[in-house]
C-alpha cells in the first residue's frame, strides 16, 4: 500500500502577525502547537484528506474501490428516501420503522431530518414493511422487496389528519432522543420542543432562555436575569442563534426575559459540549432556537401574560401565487408582542417603560425539492422618564435598546441524503442613553455582524458522512461614554473572520467516530491578524445490547469577542468589544467522557464528566489608567470541571426529568488592587461557580386542553466577597512649619457623623458563599381552540 502523508509545511499552526501601534501583553507571546497537538492535527488532516478523496472519487449507492486498500467496499444494501406532505413540503421528524414482511419486531428505527430524508442501512435481501408515523398525519405503510446488495429509494407522501394525541406524541419524542443516541458520537444535546417550552414554569411568560435553565450543566446566578452559564463558561461565551443567525443581546427588560416569542418557537436545542467543527464563534455552548413557520393553513394564536400581550398569524400561499413564484409549497408565520402596563396605568400615572417586537418566518419549497427560508426580527425596549412630572422625578432620561435581524437560507437536497446549503444575513444590537437636560452627556453601544456561509454534506459510503463548509463574517462595534466634556470610554473597530471546516462521521459496527478540523482566521482593525486551528474528535462505543453506550470527545474552540458587562450585577445589557488591541481572543481546550442509555422503556439516563481550560478571558480593570486606552480590560485564564447527570421519563401521562450538576470553576487575573507593578495573579471562583444545582421538571396533561407544569430548583450558595470591617479615612492637613500631616476626620459635629468617610476592608475575593436556596414554580396552561 502506498504511503499517504502530508508535508510538514501544510500542518495547521497558530500564526500571529503584529502590526499594531502598541502590543498588549497577550500579543507578546508566540503560540505554537505542542508536539502532541501537532501529531493530533497531522492525524486528523490525513483522515480528513482521505474523506475528501472518497467524496471526489466516489459515487453514492454503488460499490467503491479505495486507493488505500486493495479490497473493495461493497454497499450492503438499504432503504432510503424522502417524506413529503400533500402540498410538497418535506416532513421532518417522521418516525420510520422497518419490519420484516411477516414480522412484528422492528428491525430498524430511524427518523426523517429537516429535509425529509431517512435511511435504514445494512439490510439483507428480503421483503420489508415500512411504517411512517407522525403527529398530525395518517399512518402510512409501504412494502418493498430488497435484493442482495440493492439500495431502494422511495418518495413517500403523507396525508394530514387529526390523530389521537396520546401515544403518538410520546413515541415521536422518544424517537428524536433515540435517533440522537444512535447517530451522535460525542456532542451533548438537549432539546426542548415548543410544547415543552410553553408548559415549563417561567417568570412572566413561556421563555426558551428560562427553559434551558432546567437542563444539566446550566447555571443561573439570579432570578432577575435570563442570562445563563454553561459548564463554567461566561454568559457571553454562549452562541445564541435564531435560525442560524446570531442574537447578541437576546433579552428584554435588561435581561429579565428573552426576545423569543414562545408562539414562534418550534424547538430549542442546547449543545452544551462536544459540538462539532461546524460551529465556531463561541467556546461554551450553542443554543439554536428554530422558528415555527406554521403548517401552511391560516391560523391565529394569541396570549396574555403578566407583562405582555401577543398574537401570531400563520398561513400559506394561494395556488395562483405558488404558480407565479414557482413554489409547490409555502408557509409563513408572523408574530407581534407588546407590553401593556404603560397603557393600563395611563389613566392614573405615566408608566415610563414598554417593549415591542415583531418576528416573521417564511419557508418555501420548489418543485425540485429545494427549500428557501427567510427569518426576520426586530425588537425595542424604551425607557423614557421625560414625560414624568419634574417635581416627582427631576432627572429626565431617554434609554432604548434592541435587536434587528434579517437572514435567508437556501437548501438543496442531494440524492444520497446529503445537502448543499447557503446562508446569508445581518444581525445588529444597539443601545443609547441620553439626558435631555445635559447635552454633553452621551452613552451609546452597538455591534453589527454580516455573514455569508456555505455547507455541503455528502454520504459517499454507507455509514460515512463527510461535510465541509466555509464562512465569512464581518463584525463592527462602537462604544462611547462622555459627560461634562470628558470622554470616559471610547472604543470602536472592525473584525473580519474567515473560517473553513471539514468533518467526517463514520459508523463501523458498534463504533461511531467523528473527526473534524476547523480553521479560523481573524483580522481586526486595529489589532493583529491571527489564525487558529481547532481539531475536534468524538467517539462512541455501543455496548452489547445497544441500549447503552460509552462516549467521549475532545476539541479546541475559539472566540473573537467579549462582553464587558459585569456578571455580578443581576440585570444589565451586554456591551461588546472585538478581540484586537484591547483584548485577546479566547481559546478553550475541552474534554468530556460519559455514559448514556435506556434503563427501561420510556426512561433515558446520562452521566458525563468534563474538563475545560480557557485562555484569553477578560475582566474589567477598575485600576485602569485613564490616559491609556488599552488597559481597560485585564486578560486572564480559567478552568472548570464537573459532572452532569440527567434522568428523563417520556412515557405516560406524567412526564419530566431530573438534572443534577456538580461544578467547580476558577478564574485567574492580575490583582489590580494590590498596588504592585507588575501586579501578582489572584485565583478565585467566579460568580457562576455554583457547586450543586438540581432541577426537577414534571408536566401532566389533563382533559379539556389543560396542562400542568412543575419546576423545583435547588442550588448551593454562590460566592461573594465578604466585607470584614470599616475604618475612617485619613485626611491630609497642612500644618505651618510641620509640612503635610494626616489626621482622622474627628472635627465633624455630631449631627454630621454620617458625612464621615469610611473605607471597607474586604476579605478574600469571592471567598465566602451565600446560603443554599431553593424555589418551587407551578404553571397551568389552558389552550382554547375555536371550533
Amino acid at each position: 500500500m502506498e504511503d499517504f502523508s502530508l508535508p510538514d509545511r501544510l500542518l495547521p499552526s497558530i500564526l500571529v502577525v503584529s502590526h499594531s501601534r502598541r502590543t498588549p501583553p497577550w500579543r507578546r507571546r508566540s503560540v505554537t502547537p505542542a508536539p502532541g497537538a501537532a501529531r493530533l492535527i497531522h492525524a486528523l488532516s490525513v483522515v480528513l484528506a482521505v474523506g475528501v478523496a472518497l467524496v471526489l472519487d466516489g459515487t453514492p449507492g454503488s460499490a467503491q474501490v479505495s486507493e488505500l486498500s486493495p479490497d473493495p467496499v461493497v454497499d450492503p444494501g438499504g432503504i432510503q428516501g424522502r417524506v413529503w406532505d400533500e402540498e410538497g413540503a418535506a416532513v421532518r421528524a417522521v418516525l420510520v420503522r422497518v419490519f420484516a414482511a411477516s414480522g412484528e419486531a422492528s428491525l430498524r428505527t430511524t427518523e426523517t431530518d429537516r429535509l425529509g430524508y431517512f435511511h435504514a442501512e445494512e439490510l439483507p435481501a428480503g421483503a420489508y414493511r415500512l411504517e411512517f408515523s407522525r403527529l398530525g398525519f395518517e399512518q402510512l405503510v409501504e412494502e418493498v422487496e430488497l435484493g442482495d446488495g440493492e439500495r431502494i429509494s422511495l418518495e413517500v407522501t403523507m396525508t394530514a389528519a387529526a390523530i389521537e394525541l396520546e401515544g403518538i406524541s410520546v413515541e415521536a419524542e422518544r424517537s428524536r432522543e433515540r435517533i440522537r443516541f444512535e447517530e451522535n458520537a460525542g456532542v451533548t444535546v438537549r432539546e426542548l420542543v415548543g410544547a415543552e417550552v410553553k408548559v415549563i414554569p417561567g417568570v412572566v411568560e413561556a421563555d426558551p432562555l428560562r427553559a434551558v435553565e432546567v437542563l444539566p450543566g446550566v447555571i443561573t446566578t439570579s432570578d432577575f436575569s435570563s442570562a445563563f452559564n454553561v459548564r463554567g463558561g461566561s454568559a457571553d461565551q454562549n452562541l445564541i442563534l435564531l435560525d442560524g443567525l446570531t442574537i447578541f443581546n437576546p433579552t428584554h427588560l435588561g435581561g429579565f426575559f428573552s426576545v423569543f416569542n414562545a408562539d414562534m418557537v418550534q424547538r430549542a436545542e442546547l449543545q452544551s459540549g462536544g459540538f462539532p467543527a461546524k460551529y465556531g464563534g463561541r467556546v461554551s455552548s450553542v443554543l439554536d432556537v428554530q422558528s415555527d413557520p406554521g403548517d401552511g393553513h391560516f391560523q391565529v394564536d394569541g396570549g396574555i401574560s403578566l407583562l405582555a400581550s401577543r398574537v401570531a398569524v400563520g398561513g400559506g400561499l394561494t395556488e395562483g401565487m405558488r404558480e407565479k413564484t414557482g413554489l409547490r409549497n409555502a408557509r409563513w408565520r408572523l408574530s407581534a408582542r407588546r407590553s401593556y402596563l404603560d397603557q393600563l396605568a395611563r389613566p392614573f400615572v405615566d408608566f415610563p417603560y414598554h417593549l415591542t417586537d415583531l418576528q416573521g418566518a417564511f419557508e418555501g419549497w420548489t418543485r425540485r425539492g429545494n427549500r428557501f427560508s427567510i427569518t426576520a426580527y426586530t425588537g425595542r425596549d424604551v425607557l423614557s422618564l421625560t414625560s414624568l412630572d419634574s417635581e416627582d422625578f427631576p432627572l429626565r432620561i431617554d434609554w432604548d435598546w434592541g435587536n434587528d435581524l434579517l437572514g435567508m437560507r437556501w437548501t438543496h437536497p442531494r440524492e444520497d441524503g446529503g445537502m448543499v446549503e447557503i446562508r446569508t444575513g445581518i444581525s445588529r444590537f444597539d443601545t443609547g442613553l441620553s439626558f435631555p437636560d445635559f447635552d454633553d452627556t452621551n452613552f451609546r453601544s452597538d455591534i453589527t455582524q454580516a455573514l455569508l456561509e456555505g455547507d455541503v454534506e455528502v454520504h459517499p459510503l454507507p455509514g460515512l458522512v463527510v461535510s465541509a463548509g466555509t464562512a465569512l463574517r464581518r463584525q463592527e462595534y462602537d462604544n462611547f461614554v462622555a459627560t461634562g466634556g470628558t470622554v470616559f470610554a471610547e472604543s470602536s473597530g472592525t473584525g473580519l473572520e474567515t473560517s473553513l471546516y471539514l468533518q467526517s462521521e463514520w459508523r463501523v459496527s458498534q463504533w461511531l467516530l467523528e473527526l473534524g478540523l476547523r480553521g479560523d482566521g481573524y483580522r481586526p482593525d486595529p489589532g493583529s491578524a491571527t489564525f487558529t486551528a481547532s481539531p475536534r474528535a468524538s467517539v462512541k462505543r455501543f455496548l452489547a445490547d445497544t441500549e447503552w453506550a460509552l462516549r467521549g470527545s475532545l476539541g479546541r474552540y475559539v472566540q473573537f469577542l467579549h462582553s464587558v458587562r459585569d456578571e455580578d450585577l443581576p440585570l444589565g445589557l451586554d456591551v461588546w468589544v472585538l478581540a484586537g488591541e484591547i483584548a485577546p481572543h479566547v481559546v478553550s481546550d475541552q474534554v468530556q467522557v460519559g455514559v448514556e442509555g435506556y434503563p427501561s422503556v420510556g426512561w433515558y439516563f446520562s452521566a458525563e464528566g468534563y474538563y475545560r481550560h480557557f485562555d484569553g478571558v477578560v475582566t474589567n480593570n477598575y485600576a485602569e489608567n485613564p490616559n491609556d486606552p488599552l488597559d481597560d480590560l485585564l486578560p486572564g485564564t480559567g478552568e472548570s470541571y464537573g459532572v452532569d447527570l440527567f434522568l428523563r421519563r417520556s412515557l405516560g401521562a406524567t412526564q419530566g426529568w431530573l438534572s443534577l450538576s456538580w461544578l467547580r470553576a476558577r478564574r485567574t487575573f492580575p490583582d489590580f488592587v494590590s498596588g504592585l507593578d507588575p501586579a501578582p495573579e489572584i485565583t478565585y471562583p467566579p460568580i457562576f461557580d455554583r457547586r450543586i444545582d438540581a432541577d426537577l421538571v414534571l408536566t401532566r396533561r389533563l382533559a379539556n386542553g389543560i396542562e400542568l407544569g412543575l419546576r423545583w430548583n435547588f442550588g448551593t450558595g454562590l460566592p461573594y466577597t465578604r466585607p470584614l470591617g470599616t475604618y475612617p479615612y485619613l485626611s491630609p492637613r497642612a500644618v505651618p512649619g510641620s509640612g503635610l500631616q494626616w489626621e482622622i476626620e474627628d472635627s465633624l459635629e455630631e449631627d454630621q457623623e454620617d458625612a464621615r468617610a469610611y473605607a471597607v476592608v474586604l476579605g478574600e475575593r469571592n471567598g465566602a458563599r451565600y446560603p443554599a436556596r431553593h424555589r418551587l414554580d407551578l404553571s397551568a396552561r389552558w389552550e382554547l381552540v375555536k371550533s
